[in-house]
């Protein structure tokens, strides 16, 4: 036995010596890779510590592809460092590339440019995700290699790539004028990124959408099976036509599609909208029925219910709401036949019903967060598809004497903004549409043509 151990020992420490040696089976050399005729392990990344974490996120991305593509490890550092040789300056720094790389860019636009040993991307907001990930695609080498940064202010789009993964994101009871918000507020809100307007202005496509149920006016129920399931219905009912027939939910079609599925809310998880994308029930305040029907699509489907997180402080956002949507698209996200996810923040709606304009408008910044992260996460991804809408608004909110004012407590049948990014979204630009159109599309751009109720409003564009 003492021998057995003794042979261990010896096995161990001559493995050690090996790894030590760099006889680590399939360890490579750093490769012979240049941009603008500087060996990458020259560079340095740097970001500004003053600025969001996404530019901080973004060396950090820039880093691994470094490491990644071309077996180099490169150091970061913020503005606050001295200032080296070679710099790879990621977003608005104090450093003087950042001075002179200033761009008009529009709506998702992010600029470039290369002077004297340093390279600078900018990108406002979640936009430097944007802007590291075409810097990575473009002008990292895979291997040996040397790429050149034109030494001239380039401004570029995202790129976008055919679609896998599905996203859409509901503001309960936002319509055009909750989105307006931001030009009459002028609230310090800890949690927000220091923007002045609605992050779905940024997207390339904006149309809209009409919400009527088959009761008149909708409720959120009805709103969220229309968007759900391509079906007009009864106020109250939960994922079923007028007949009170259980209907495939986006979520469901997309399963049997074999992509990883996800429901989100910042309302409780039996909320109407949260329960239109997974279960089916007669009653939307029926919660033990939904709750049931819930535990059959994880059971059935593996989807992922991630529900009820309202608060409305730094602190908490970032350990609950960024933090959640971070962990269910870690979870969804590696599958390779992609994914679909709905996210709702469901106070804009609760908040208006009680005609408090400084909480709705700490939801809409709020709302505007759980944006900013989706994005982010696109950006990185860009075989995603993001489509922002309302089921409905509420208050009836519009402007008098250059104020937003309420002019009920309850929903009202105004038109909602529709927001679209990536392969496929052009549909919706410059178009009203009703909002059962909305699945028939998304379900049109998996392939299926005969998703939801045909009989009225088909998808747009064509098979």
């Amino acid at each position: 036995m003492k021998r057995f151990l003794s042979l261990l020992i010896l096995i161990g420490l001559l493995s050690s010596l090996l790894v030590s040696c760099g006889g680590r089976e399939g360890s490579e050399p750093p490769a012979e890779a240049y941009l603008n005729g500087v060996h990458l392990s020259e560079y340095v990344i740097v970001y500004s510590e003053d600025e969001p974490d996404y530019d901080k996120r973004a060396a950090e991305y820039i880093q691994a592809e470094i490491l990644s593509k071309a077996r180099i490890k490169v150091d970061i550092v913020t503005d606050k460092s001295a200032v080296a040789a070679h710099e790879i300056v990621v977003g608005d720094t104090d450093r003087e590339i950042s001075e002179r790389l200033d761009a008009e860019c529009e709506g998702m636009q992010f600029s470039i440019l290369a002077d004297r040993g340093h390279v600078a991307l900018e990108g406002d907001y979640f936009i430097i995700a944007a802007a590291a990930y075409f810097f990575s695609e473009s002008y990292i080498p895979a291997g040996d290699g040397s790429l050149t940064v034109p030494s001239e202010i380039k401004i570029h789009e995202p790129i976008v790539r055919d679609a896998k993964n599905y996203i859409v994101l509901i503001g309960d009871g936002m319509g055009v004028n909750q989105t307006r918000l931001f030009d009459y507020m002028d609230t310090d809100i800890e949690y927000s990124d220091g923007e002045d307007f609605f992050y779905g202005y940024l997207f390339p496509y904006i149309g809209y959408s009409r919400t009527q149920s088959l009761s008149g006016i909708t409720d959120s129920a009805a709103g969220g099976t229309a968007l759900s399931t391509g079906y007009k219905t009864y106020n109250e009912y939960i994922g079923r036509d007028k007949d009170g027939t259980d209907r495939q939910s986006l979520t469901e079609l997309m399963s049997t599609l074999g992509k990883a599925t996800a429901v989100m809310s910042t309302e409780k998880q039996t909320g109407a909208t949260p329960a239109t994308f997974s279960a089916h029930a007669m009653d939307r305040d029926s919660s033990g029925d939904i709750s049931d029907s819930q535990l059959k699509t994880i059971q059935t489907y593996g989807t992922v219910i991630d529900c009820g997180f309202d608060y409305y402080t730094k602190k908490m956002v970032d350990a609950s709401l960024e933090k959640h949507i971070t962990d269910t698209l870690g979870k969804i996200g590696d599958d390779e036949d992609g994914f679909f996810l709905m996210y709702e923040e469901a106070h804009i709606d609760k908040h208006c019903h009680n005609n408090d304009i400084e909480k709705v408008y700490q939801a809409m910044v709020r709302f505007n967060q759980a944006i900013g992260r989706v994005m982010e996460y696109t950006f990185y991804h860009p075989e995603t598809f993001v489509l922002i809408t309302a089921d409905h608004e509420t208050g009836d909110i519009s402007e008098s004497d250059g104020a937003l004012v309420f002019n009920s407590d309850d929903h009202s049948a105004q038109d909602v903004l529709v927001f679209a990014y990536g392969k496929g979204a052009e549909l919706f630009d410059g178009v009203t549409v009703e909002n059962i159109q909305i699945a028939h599309t998304i379900a049109s751009l998996v392939g299926v043509y005969d998703f939801g109720d045909q009989s009225e409003f088909g998808y747009l564009g064509k098979e």
